[in-house]
């Protein structure tokens, strides 16, 4: 029985969340109160980012309905999970279709990283053992970590399926007698395989070098079979998202700074005659 893995090195407490209540006013030239009308709670989910080696956000945008990240081959990035939400949340995430605890083809059945109430945890990479981990690192899809092991079909997107947490179940006694809370825990599934494709440009993820990134199981009851939301992020180099019509930044490369020093030239500048060139 397979349980859930909870980080001990990479969590951080978020701020609670507040919800307005119905107030009582009176009805003007009354003096009798009326109820006014209450406003709907904040609507809080679960969400999930790319983020580099100093946890900064990865350029990301909105394109057709959907989030895209850009990558650069070689750069190192992270999954950040933030659970702004009361309860404890389950996260199962997949890496170019592929579990990034067991390396396999990913699944709802699977199990994922346990994110506290108001709190967030940062994934480094695929989980080789409790106390490591290789880095999530781009690459070319020919070097990626989903071509090598021939599932290649699903590189580009990165998916993180949120569950919630059931509450324990408690015998209750009469009064002045003990209760309990019964353990339970849910069994993991095996995912399905998937055929490899031909190589392709863009970006993939590939199994980098290792990390130490220490987590501990522990025990974790779904309230429901299917997941409470999902996150989706799907990434490619600069070609591929100029290709989809995604406006990006200029390159700040040797251009960048002649640009910049041109952009400072001055058509008169203060000289009365001309100067023999030294």
């Amino acid at each position: 029985m397979r349980r859930a893995l909870v980080a001990v090195l990479s969590l951080a407490s978020l701020a609670a969340l507040s919800v307005t209540r119905s107030t009582l006013a009176e009805t003007p030239g009354t003096g009798r109160p009326i109820l006014e009308e209450s406003r709907p709670p904040v609507q809080v989910s679960p969400r999930a980012e790319l983020v580099d080696d100093g946890q900064q956000t990865l350029p990301t945008f909105a394109h057709e309905g959907r989030r895209f990240v850009l990558g650069t081959i070689g750069e190192r990035y992270r999954v950040h999970i933030v659970n702004p939400t009361a309860s404890r949340i389950e996260a199962v995430i997949s890496v170019d279709g592929l579990d990034a605890v067991d390396g396999h083809p990913s699944s709802l059945g699977k199990r994922g990283y346990v994110i506290p109430a108001f709190g967030d945890v940062t994934v480094d990479g695929w989980r080789t053992s409790l106390d490591t981990v290789a880095a999530f690192r781009f690459s070319s899809v020919r070097d990626s970590f989903a071509s090598r092991t021939e599932h290649d079909r699903n590189v580009g997107v990165i998916g993180v399926a949120f569950f919630r947490e059931r509450p324990p179940v408690v015998w209750r006694r009469p009064p002045g007698v003990w209760r309990g809370v019964a353990p339970s825990a849910d069994k993991a599934a095996a995912g399905a395989g998937t055929a490899p494709s031909a190589q392709r440009s863009g970006l993939g993820t590939q199994f980098g070098e290792t990390h130490d990134s220490r987590v501990e199981e522990t025990s974790f009851v779904r309230a429901d079979t299917g997941p409470m939301t999902f996150a989706e992020l799907r990434y490619d180099d600069r070609a591929g998202l100029l290709a989809r019509g995604i406006e990006l930044p200029p390159l700040r490369g040797e251009r960048w700074a002649e640009n910049l020093r041109r952009d400072g030239a001055q058509p008169f500048p203060d000289s009365r005659f001309a100067q023999p060139p030294r």
